[in-house]
């Protein structure tokens, strides 16, 4: 399951969601995620999801890609689904044993799972077109307003940029902790549940280990290349607006409106 880890990664392509300005696709998804907040009836979840789909077709990103990156978060989501379903009072809908479910839980339920798995989508699809340079570019001129109260942006830019970077070196960092272990014959794939997650406790402090020696390469090779905080710097690529932007900052207001009214509204 962990090869099939996609969250993080960028898809390279030209589309159109592509060439977007990063600010741009920081400002969309954060209004998308806070919309969906507002939503209390699970039927106006549809409609986000049509718009988000609408999304990752401009983005020319395959369904398969997408669905193989859901597969990984399967568990938390129907964890979720039945934990919200059992803890929550109210109306009983039908019992197993000691355990009720009730109309409130159901509802809460859906409602969690469609609003974790949407942001989960966006921020996936951000991920994919965009990349961590450009990511941190994008933070870094949206707050740099911030460093007038002394607020380290360039740095909490720079933090956010590595550890986009690290996700998938991480996960192939598992991957190939797991071959290794597979080979002298851990079986990480039989067994229920509770016996495989056990099996996955032996990965820890290697992955801890290698984290450690890839943070100290790194700063490492960031002090021979004279990395520095002080300073205003400059850049290559000067993050500019254009139509396509302003045209995609509107139609993300239009949406965040939209979302927010139907939602106070239902």
């Amino acid at each position: 399951m962990l090869r099939d880890i996609t969250i993080g990664k960028y898809y390279n392509g030209s589309s159109l969601i592509h060439s977007l300005d990063c600010r741009t696709k920081l400002a969309g998804a954060l209004l998308y995620i806070v919309s969906l907040f507002f939503v209390k009836d699970p039927i106006l979840f549809i409609p986000c999801l049509v718009y988000l789909l609408i999304l990752y077709r401009l983005a020319s990103i395959p369904w398969h890609y997408i669905l193989k990156g859901l597969r990984s978060i399967v568990v938390l989501l129907v964890f979720t689904f039945v934990f919200q379903s059992l803890i929550t009072s109210g109306r009983e809908l039908f019992s197993i044993g000691f355990l009720s479910v009730s109309y409130e839980g159901l509802m809460k339920a859906i409602r969690l799972v469609s609003r974790i798995s949407l942001m989960i989508l966006m921020a996936s699809l951000l991920a994919y077109t965009t990349t961590p340079t450009q990511m941190a570019a994008g933070l870094e001129k949206s707050l740099g307003f911030l460093e007038k109260l002394k607020v380290p942006v360039h740095e909490m830019a720079m933090m956010v940029s590595i550890a986009f970077r690290f996700i998938p070196v991480f996960i192939e960092e598992v991957n190939i902790i797991m071959d290794a272990q597979a080979s002298r014959g851990v079986d990480f794939y039989s067994g229920n549940v509770f016996r495989r997650m056990g099996k996955m406790m032996p990965l820890v402090v290697p992955l801890f280990v290698s984290a450690i020696r890839r943070s100290a390469e790194l700063a490492m090779a960031m002090e021979a290349r004279g990395y520095t905080d002080a300073g205003n710097r400059t850049r290559y690529r000067e993050l500019i607006y254009t139509k396509k932007d302003r045209t995609a900052y509107l139609i993300s207001i239009l949406m965040f409106l939209l979302i927010l009214i139907s939602g106070l509204l239902l």
